[in-house]
């Protein structure tokens, strides 16, 4: 019984420590005249997605301890496209930062952009969950009605995400693929206009990140019926994962921050410092916890960052061949 105590004991505290932030580095020196003036970060999405909510969460101490204001820009069109050119076209000096997610390295994918040639990794700081959810007064109560639905009625069945060829559109066209359906994906620019679409009655279902939503699931207006996480989640035992129905998808979407290739290694390192040690304060973390942004490790350094997104474009490569989006 000691040893099985032991043993126990030695799990809880593995399994604490692998859900706390990677290791803190030695703090670097602070740049030489930097920053001296505002820091502008744009993010590719509208207002009140997971996305905006992420970026000015982080930036309530990052500001703090860099000691100017930054400003949160909200540039949405083109998947991303336009943010991206914005980004680009800002001098190469730390005051422009990027909302870096999947989007890049799919504009990658499609030729629209070149990720790894134009933008330099500064942080990763989530990995989120993503859920599907039905209107309460849907003819469609559970995974296994859509599913049933979707057999019957081919190609009619509408789910609903944010921006086209994104994370979304991906796991919902994976998932139907490995249940062997067909389905539409009518996206949106604004995650708000998303959500609108399903508690309007005007699509079917909807795809997104649990912590963006809550209010809408406490409040009985959106239903969750499967999650894409490796387990259940505490906060919905009843919700079945992807894998149960048949379809073993866990992917999520990711959020970070990267900059314009060409700044200097010094501000890189420095404004990674600042957002490791933002991502601790209760003004960013609580908001974070809140909106179960804390289940998976998210937080990778630039080196760390950088070797993800050669792993994550292979893997979006794969499966927009795999799904037929690519041409042979």
């Amino acid at each position: 019984m000691k040893n099985l105590a032991r043993i126990l004991s030695l799990a809880v505290a593995l399994t604490f420590l692998f859900s706390l932030p990677a290791l803190s580095r030695e703090k670097p020196e602070k740049p030489k005249n930097y920053p001296t003036r505002p820091i502008e970060v744009i993010v590719q999405y509208g207002a009140g997605g997971g996305s905006d909510i992420f970026v000015r969460s982080l930036m309530l101490p990052a500001q703090k301890m860099l000691g100017v204001n930054v400003n949160v820009t909200n540039m949405t069109g083109g998947a991303g496209v336009r943010a991206s050119q914005y980004v680009l076209a800002q001098p190469a000096n730390g005051y422009t930062l990027y909302n870096f997610s999947p989007e890049q390295l799919i504009n990658t994918v499609f030729g629209r952009e070149n990720y790894s040639e134009e933008f330099a990794p500064l942080c990763q700081v989530q990995q989120d969950i993503g859920m599907f959810y039905v209107h309460p007064d849907s003819k469609l109560q559970t995974i296994q009605e859509i599913v049933e639905y979707a057999k019957k009625h081919p190609g009619k069945l509408q789910f609903t995400g944010t921006t086209p060829a994104s994370p979304d559109e991906v796991i919902i066209m994976l998932w139907a693929q490995k249940m062997g359906i067909e389905v539409q994906y009518i996206p949106y620019d604004k995650a708000p206009e998303s959500h609108a679409a399903v508690l309007g009655g005007h699509l079917d279902v909807l795809f997104e990140e649990p912590g963006v939503i809550l209010s809408l699931i406490d409040a009985g207006r959106l239903k969750p019926v499967v999650v894409f996480a490796e387990e259940r989640l505490e906060r919905f035992p009843d919700v079945p994962t992807a894998k149960e129905t048949g379809a073993d998808v866990t992917m999520g979407r990711w959020r970070g921050l990267a900059v314009k290739k060409g700044t200097p290694q010094e501000i890189i390192d420095y404004l990674a410092w600042v957002m490791y040690e933002s991502q601790k304060a209760p003004a960013y973390r609580d908001v974070a916890e809140a909106s179960l942004l804390t289940i998976r490790p998210g937080w990778k350094w630039p080196d760390e960052f950088g070797k993800f997104w050669e792993e994550e474009y292979e893997n979006y490569y794969n499966i927009f061949k795999g799904l037929g989006y690519l041409k042979k």
